[in-house]
């Protein structure tokens, strides 16, 4: 086999490893994480897991399109039925919990990982959300 028939072999060799375009994985952060609206968050990523375990929000009752569009980008939310800190207008709203446990803190009371905070942020982007806070049980 001569050196230029060999070069293509191995081009195209390589080439076949390489990953197909298209949509990125669902872990992977969104492009929505460089516009985050942090303006409905009362926190930053830097001290997002600064809380008793998980930040709070509120959503329209009934809203089930809603709700199952959220657990899509977070299916580890959590319903309350307090107004919590997020002062949701009961009982035209629900208290959702979002969790900061291990999987989504690089340290207890520390930073958000990449991936929750997209997350955080695809939800604060919702109009339907007015804020995302932290949970402080008393």
């Amino acid at each position: 086999m001569n050196t230029s028939r060999l070069s293509l072999v191995l081009a195209l060799g390589l080439a076949s490893c390489a990953a197909p375009p298209g949509d990125p994985p669902v872990d992977a952060p969104s492009p929505l994480a460089s516009s985050c609206p942090t303006n409905e968050l009362a926190f930053t990523q830097a001290n997002g897991c600064m809380n008793d375990g998980s930040v709070e929000f509120c959503l329209p009752t009934g809203n089930d399109a809603l709700l199952a569009h959220v657990r899509e980008i977070a299916p580890t939310i959590e319903a309350g039925s307090s107004r919590g800190r997020a002062g949701c207008n009961l009982p035209a709203e629900t208290l959702y919990f979002f969790p900061t446990g291990e999987a989504e803190c690089v340290a207890h009371h520390g930073a958000l990982v990449d991936a929750a905070w997209d997350k955080l942020c695809r939800i604060a982007a919702l109009p339907e959300v007015r804020a995302i806070v932290p949970t402080w049980y008393e």
